[in-house]
């Protein structure tokens, strides 16, 4: 049998520690690959980390604190020649490693952020000869509520299947995870203990997430960069929008505008614009926590009802710590909405190194000129900051009429300028 290493994971682009919160299991405990094994809390948001092999756990070397990504946090005693086995091993890592370790082919931490990020393989009978990709809790989830998988639509990388997609196909009601189950089964055996670890646990990521907003804002303060203003008439598309969040929709026709102005996809490398490859906004939430900004890849060809639905369950994720690694990318521009706090406008700040952020007011009648006087209308004020590096005030300007347009000429489906 094998010494299986459970790693440290790597759950976004930038992150390099993470913290050691929680272990759901002990030494001797015996785990099925996928299993949640424990928390660990980044300077996002919590996640849970899933066992990389079945067996048995043999020990927990990390009980609690940072350290850095890919390195050892405890070990499993199994057999790893069918399973995902030890994603995130590395050449260099090769000492740290027991000798009765089997070391497997390093994996690409980049694009393998962790196990519970990986596409199990069914049997194929399940789909014929093409399994469906789907990460082990989202396929657990599907199979205890009889959902076929092959009717559910992947939003993670090359439709991979998350939780939150089989989530979205349930009825109105909140399924507790694994680790929340876990967390309350021993809050029963104390009713002080994990009240204060909690508090404490909560206390650390508000200040891991200050902390990076800081980092980032002092980073903002270097570059050079304008705001530029427009008024949206909201009244044609207040008309087709049904049920969709006016997030969702200014979501949707910013990157169906980004699009027109290429420029603005650009971003600057040190010496010159480079491209940054199609839209990626950047949705930033207001959480107990702090602020985070899970990235939508071109949200702009999607069915505005999926997209919403995706908008709503990240914006819940969010609020509890607990956004899917595959929505913490790279962003090459950020949307910011503070109409739901009574904000009219404001300037938001660049986040190097994406080239602009569009700030959204709120969503009001408000008295417009019109033939022979006043009149009212449904408007939005909204400001697009630009890196001044990348492009110039008229970049800015051709950005919010392709903006207007995608406003007033959507239909309710797709948005195009």
């Amino acid at each position: 049998m094998a010494q299986i290493a459970i790693r440290m994971p790597k759950m976004s682009m930038t992150m390099t520690e993470g913290e050691v919160s929680e272990w759901f299991v002990r030494p001797g405990d015996t785990v099925s690959e996928g299993d949640v094994i424990c928390e660990v809390l980044t300077d996002k948001v919590d996640m849970e980390v899933e066992s990389p092999a079945s067996g048995t756990i043999s020990s927990i070397e990390v009980e609690s604190g940072s350290v850095d990504v890919g390195t050892p946090i405890g070990y499993i005693e199994g057999d790893d020649s069918g399973g995902l086995g030890d994603l995130l091993s590395s050449i260099g890592d090769a000492a740290s490693v027991p000798d009765t370790a089997t070391q497997q082919e390093p994996a690409d931490a980049g694009s393998t952020p962790l196990a519970s990020e990986q596409a199990s393989e069914p049997p194929t009978s399940e789909r014929g000869s093409d399994p469906v990709a789907a990460v082990p809790r989202a396929r657990g989830l599907a199979t205890d509520h009889g959902i076929d998988l092959a009717s559910v639509s992947g939003t993670g990388p090359d439709g991979l299947i998350l939780v939150a997609d089989v989530q979205a196909m349930l009825p109105e009601t909140r399924i507790p995870s694994v680790a929340e189950a876990a967390r309350g089964s021993r809050a029963q055996e104390s009713d002080t203990t994990p009240r204060r670890a909690a508090s404490q646990a909560a206390g650390k990521r508000g200040a891991q997430i200050r902390a990076r907003v800081a980092a980032k804002m002092i980073a903002s303060a270097s570059v050079p960069q304008f705001t530029v203003w427009r008024d949206l008439d909201l009244d044609v598309a207040n008309s087709r929008r049904n049920t969709v969040s006016w997030t969702t929709v200014l979501l949707g026709a910013y990157a169906a505008a980004l699009r027109q102005v290429p420029e603005l996809l650009q971003r600057w490398d040190g010496s010159a614009a480079v491209d940054s490859g199609p839209p990626s906004i950047g949705l930033a939430i207001d959480t107990p926590h702090g602020l985070i900004a899970p990235v939508l890849s071109s949200p702009d060809v999607e069915d505005p009802g999926d997209l919403d639905r995706r908008v709503r369950n990240l914006v819940s994720a969010a609020h509890s710590g607990r956004v899917d690694a595959a929505y913490l990318q790279a962003a090459n521009a950020t949307l910011s909405n503070l109409g739901g706090l009574g904000i009219d406008r404001f300037q938001a700040l660049v986040t190097p190194p994406q080239a602009t952020v569009l700030s959204v007011g709120s969503v009001k009648q408000r008295p417009v000129g019109v033939p022979g006087g006043l009149g009212l209308a449904l408007t939005v004020t909204v400001g697009l900051t630009v890196d001044h590096r990348v492009a110039d005030g008229a970049s800015g300007a051709r950005l919010l009429a392709a903006l207007d347009r995608a406003i007033s000429q959507w239909s309710g489906g797709t948005w195009s300028t």
